[in-house]
């Protein structure tokens, strides 16, 4: 639920856009703005609690504002903003939520709300959640014992490239797929991804969830 008190910090090195953004949340939530990654962490804060962040900001960028959060142990939720279509390095980033410019109002409020109700749900299972999502359970189905890059999961499909790496990074947070960096013929470089193996059997079609059992033993 919308909450006068709870402080969205957002991140853009746009003004124009920047005051847009203001003007949208400050409606229903505490804002504060920054125009750059080393201005977002300075004004960063215990009693921030979401971060709608853009990615590409000259000088310290979105993705090193987000892995400095990280590493100082701050895990308030965070919408990342790119202006581009996402790379498979995105997926690899410890975000929540992204967007892809430009974003209408009721799209991003919509995110936003969206994280913050599954960062206050203190009985959210990433596995669960993850899985409830048809688009993901399509990925994941397709990534079943077959290890494939992100363009071959969009091409069997039928979703975007966008839609694939959002996914992609929900079932890699729930620990459902790992990925590992393969060369192509000429010689380039990609992420293929697979599901881990042992760890869950799913029927997607059933929705049956079956854990790995693990027994200890007493020597």
């Amino acid at each position: 639920m919308p909450d006068e008190n709870t402080n969205v910090l957002l991140v853009d090195d746009e003004p124009e856009l920047l005051d847009i953004y203001e003007m949208w949340f400050e409606e229903q939530y505490a804002t504060r703005t920054a125009h750059s990654g080393q201005q977002a962490l300075e004004k960063f804060g215990e009693d921030v609690d979401v971060v709608l962040l853009d990615r590409r900001m000259p000088g310290m960028s979105g993705d090193d504002v987000l892995e400095q959060l990280r590493e100082d142990g701050h895990d308030c939720p965070v919408v990342m903003v790119t202006a581009v279509e996402p790379d498979q390095g995105i997926v690899e980033l410890p975000f929540d939520e992204y967007v892809v410019k430009p974003a209408d109002r009721d799209d991003l409020i919509e995110t936003v709300d969206r994280a913050l109700a599954r960062a206050a749900d203190e009985t959210a299972n990433d596995v669960l959640d993850a899985l409830g999502d048809k688009k993901t359970r399509h990925c994941c189905r397709v990534l079943n014992d077959a290890e494939r890059s992100a363009r071959e999961v969009a091409e069997l499909t039928g979703y975007s490239l966008p839609t694939v790496y959002r996914r992609l990074n929900v079932l890699r947070q729930a620990g459902l797929i790992e990925s590992r960096t393969q060369i192509d013929p000429d010689g380039d470089h990609y992420e293929a991804f697979t599901t881990v193996t042992g760890r869950i059997t799913v029927d997607l079609d059933g929705f049956r969830i079956e854990r790995e059992q693990i027994s200890s033993q007493k020597a």
